[in-house]
């Protein structure tokens, strides 16, 4: 083997793939889950007729990443919840999110209640809100209520808003950020935390909303599940 062959081997060499991984090896993609572990009312909405005891909550998250992509969720997919005044609403799936290094997500949480249900609405209030986590920080508090103007004008309350960022940082993946957009405050942060197993316990976060004269407390939670 001439000294050129080995000079231009032991520059190639070490980037080369070898059995059983090296630094050249791709990694695979971070799955992650979103629960909303709980959903309490302290205080229903208002106003209300004469003998109304429930409220009627929903979720619309909107979805920015990875990349350039785009996604909207509803929860209940169909439909809206039902709550009396100091319920607890149990654990129930929210978003599943599959993050390759370097990728980072953000979405954007509003809880409304009403009775009345506005499917076509309801969609178009989630993607038009997938605009406002384009925006700097301080710009969708007033962004937002013209994004929900298609469920609040047909009188849907609007209890508030949260954003959050997820990120995969070179294969671990952290919970970086959970703000209040709109009528709510943070009770619990989470940011900065690292995103565990399912053999570890869940990443959680908590906050309180208080939009339309109601009072409720949204617990939720993350962990990877690869």
């Amino acid at each position: 083997m001439s000294l050129k062959t080995v000079a231009l081997w032991s520059v190639i060499g070490p980037f080369l793939v070898q059995p059983g991984g090296s630094p050249g090896a791709r990694q695979a993609p971070a799955e992650l889950q979103l629960t909303v572990a709980t959903l309490h009312a302290a205080a229903l909405t208002t106003p209300r007729a004469a003998g109304d005891a429930e409220d009627g909550p929903y979720l619309l998250v909107s979805i920015a990443g990875p990349g350039a992509k785009t996604s909207t969720v509803h929860l209940p997919a169909a439909g809206h919840l039902s709550i009396h005044l100091d319920e607890a609403l149990g654990s129930r799936p929210l978003v599943n999110l599959s993050l390759e290094p370097g990728d980072s997500v953000r979405l954007l949480v509003s809880v409304l209640e009403g009775a009345e249900v506005q499917p076509s609405d309801e969609d178009q209030a989630a993607t038009t809100s997938t605009g406002v986590l384009a925006q700097p920080a301080a710009a969708s508090a007033s962004l937002l209520p013209p994004a929900l103007e298609p469920v609040i004008k047909h009188g849907a309350h609007w209890l508030g808003s949260v954003t959050l960022l997820l990120t995969n940082e070179g294969g671990a993946t952290y919970w970086r950020s959970l703000d209040c957009v709109a009528t709510c405050k943070v009770l619990k942060s989470p940011a900065g935390s690292a995103l565990a197993t399912e053999a570890k316990a869940p990443v959680a976060g908590v906050v309180e909303l208080s939009g339309a004269g109601g009072s409720y407390h949204l617990q939720l939670q993350g962990q990877r599940a690869s």
